[in-house]
């Protein structure tokens, strides 16, 4: 057994990421702009990237890994800094349809999967991408999205089979949403970061993302890295130093009026219409206090205010 220190532990290089959003978005060309990437292409996705002046190495996948084919796997990522899987829902298709997942004990009589089928397509993926992490590489998970209408307005959640929703995201390190916005004339990507909870499925273990980034259909990855080394890491706010907030005792548990008019103001500054919508809900919400501080610390570095 060794005990460390926190501040002598060095995050790993590799990033592990999913990035989600509608078709036509630009995923698969966001991962594609990741440091020297090997696509693993569930749905042929990449089909157009060379006419549109991408270059990728691509395994064009029509279904699940045998044995040999992670030794070759494991033989090819020598060559490369990012493995790529897109999109995760393809994937998790072919694995419920690979020869590893038959019998009576996985499946049921209308070839529909048991309890003990889903727990091996769960453990079998898991244990695939923590294969992936444990390289050294980064790893980029791309996902559609999933769209449903609540109460609270309309959710966008990564679209994966429903038994499998609350594990792949422990293992990630960053989840973001990829979505377009027109601005005038022109076409604005950006990757779409909030604190977590609320409509989006996200994540952010570095603490370093912007809440909004804009990306190049070429320089995605750059202008994501840019981001992350410009940005300092999101630190709780200790009450006592809070500006404008009680300074004594342990502080309110819940948003403040300063907080949701701070909140509307930085709403009113975004040009993402996304990221104005989600401020907006979070202002009038019965978010902690430690949480609002959160989204608005990373609402003003996302629109460079100090």
């Amino acid at each position: 057994m060794n005990v460390e220190n926190t501040q002598a532990i060095k995050a790993s290089d590799n990033l592990v990421m999913i990035v989600y959003g509608k078709g036509g978005a630009g995923k698969t060309t966001f991962a594609a702009s990741a440091p020297h990437p090997l696509i693993l292409d569930f749905e042929n996705g990449t089909k157009y990237l060379g006419e549109r002046g991408i270059t990728a190495d691509v395994v064009r996948m029509k279904q699940w890994f045998s044995a040999q084919d992670i030794n070759e796997l494991a033989m090819y990522l020598r060559n490369y800094d990012t493995v790529v899987i897109d999109p995760l829902g393809e994937a998790m298709e072919k694995l419920i349809d690979s020869p590893n997942i038959r019998g009576k004990q996985y499946r049921t009589g209308d070839g529909s999967l048991t309890m003990a089928g889903w727990g091996e397509v769960k453990r079998q993926m898991r244990s695939f991408i923590k294969w992936l992490r444990d390289t050294g590489k980064h790893v980029i998970i791309v996902s559609h999205v999933s769209e449903i209408n609540t109460e609270q307005g309309l959710e966008k959640r990564i679209q994966v089979a429903t038994k499998l929703s609350d594990e792949i995201p422990n293992m990630v390190d960053v989840i973001s949403y990829l979505g377009i916005q027109k601005q005038g004339d022109v076409f604005i990507r950006s990757l779409f970061t909030p604190a977590q909870g609320g409509l989006f499925d996200s994540k952010d273990r570095t603490g370093r993302i912007p809440m909004v980034v804009e990306i190049g259909e070429h320089s995605g990855w750059q202008d994501l890295m840019h981001a992350m080394g410009s940005t300092q890491i999101v630190q709780p706010v200790p009450t006592q130093q809070t500006q404008g907030y009680p300074q004594s005792g342990q502080g309110p548990s819940r948003i403040t009026v300063a907080q949701t008019t701070e909140m509307r103001s930085l709403a009113e500054q975004m040009g993402d219409p996304a990221g104005k919508s989600y401020l907006m809900q979070k202002a009038v919400s019965g978010i902690s206090f430690e949480e609002a501080q959160e989204i608005i610390n990373r609402a003003k570095a996302s629109l460079g205010v100090a």
